[in-house]
């Protein structure tokens, strides 16, 4: 396993690999710091928009990645768009 300090902000290997920036990967670290899942694209009113759900606990290790009151911080500052 990789030394803890080269895993700054993942619990583990896996989670680290899976995690991206693309907006289109199925586990996404957003910009407020959020590690999100990806449940794809929804259509309506002719505009497509991407569906997203944040997760609390390491799909792969289940180690608590983020509280609930870091989820709503982290909210606070993102738009959403309805």
């Amino acid at each position: 396993m990789t030394d803890e300090l080269e895993l700054v902000n993942f619990c583990c290997e896996e989670l680290e690999e899976a995690v991206s920036s693309d907006p289109d990967a199925s586990l996404i670290e957003h910009d407020s710091g959020l590690i999100l899942l990806n449940l794809g694209q929804r259509e309506e009113d002719g505009e497509t928009g991407v569906v997203l759900a944040t997760i609390r606990f390491c799909p792969f290790c289940g180690t608590e990645i983020q509280t609930d009151e870091d989820i709503e911080a982290a909210l606070g500052a993102v738009e959403i768009v309805e």
